[in-house]
């Protein structure tokens, strides 16, 4: 048996989702004699009736209903697979920052991105060392510190002072002066602001860190975890904390905040500054800041 032609295939299958030879011919673009003259080609060329001809239009038969709902999938299944070859893929934006900063503060907000730019792709690389822009091919990274790095472009996104952060229950041990001393610090090991010199412009006045016990901890982000837990006092970045002093998870003791002269900066090679994406990212990210501060 020779096999049918897509056109007369399509004939049928439009016959048959469109109940009628007009509306098939309309939405093929051709004329209803073009579609009857395909239907009548397929039946001889399959020697079956697919529709019975009445005074109402044209009636698919029981080897029709079988046959044209898997045209009509056939037809999708095609139709997806050319959409999905043809379609152009969105520019992708590589960020790399640490996984704080990524956890407790991008993420959560990339969805106001993705509805404000659905034409750029965001991939986010976590690390907290100095990335190599060009090897790594990483757009823009969001460090922390004075913006004070060889041979790239910077630029300050927001100020941080920081600030003493615990679960509910340590505050409420931290001002009862029996178990004042018995609260844990939190050391991040990787911070650059140390309980002593906190303690030297700030936190002397209300109590001696050298006088508690420490948690020790080699990031921000299991700082953060530590701290949600009840383990200790956490010295925080706002932009970190903030969420989760909204929602009562931390609160900020009776203690005021520090400015290090520390922030969040883009950063990115001169060549790679200029391009729109990475304006568009400055752009939202530094708007975004602003909003959560």
């Amino acid at each position: 048996m020779p096999q049918p032609s897509l056109k007369s295939l399509q004939a049928a299958e439009a016959v048959g989702r469109l109940g009628s030879l007009s509306r098939a011919a309309s939405s093929l673009n051709v004329t209803p004699s073009a579609v009857s003259h395909q239907l009548r080609l397929l039946e001889a060329q399959l020697e079956v009736t697919l529709f019975d001809r009445t005074d109402t239009g044209l009636v698919p038969t029981a080897k029709g209903r079988l046959l044209l709902p898997k045209l009509t999938e056939g037809f999708q299944v095609i139709s997806d697979g050319l959409a999905e070859i043809s379609a152009k893929p969105r520019p992708l934006l590589t960020v790399s920052c640490g996984l704080a900063f990524a956890a407790r503060f991008l993420v959560p907000r990339l969805v106001n991105w993705n509805a404000e730019h659905p034409d750029t792709e965001i991939r986010l690389v976590t690390t907290s060392r100095l990335v190599d822009f060009d090897r790594e091919d990483i757009d823009i990274a969001i460090r922390f510190g004075k913006g004070e790095w060889p041979d790239v472009k910077t630029e300050k996104i927001v100020d941080q002072s920081i600030e003493l952060v615990c679960a509910p229950g340590l505050s409420k041990a931290l001002l009862a002066q029996a178990t004042a001393s018995k609260v844990p610090l939190i050391v991040d090991e990787q911070s650059l602001v140390s309980w002593a010199q906190w303690s030297s412009s700030v936190g002397g006045k209300h109590f001696d860190p050298s006088r508690h016990p420490v948690v020790r901890v080699p990031d921000a982000s299991l700082s953060y975890e530590a701290a949600v837990s009840g383990q200790g006092l956490w010295l925080a970045w706002p932009v970190l904390t903030r969420d989760a002093v909204a929602s009562g998870i931390l609160v900020r003791p009776d203690i005021p905040s520090w400015d290090a002269n520390l922030g969040y900066w883009a950063v990115s090679t001169a060549s790679r500054w200029r391009r729109p994406q990475v304006r568009k990212f400055r752009a939202w990210l530094q708007q975004t800041c602003a909003a959560a501060v």
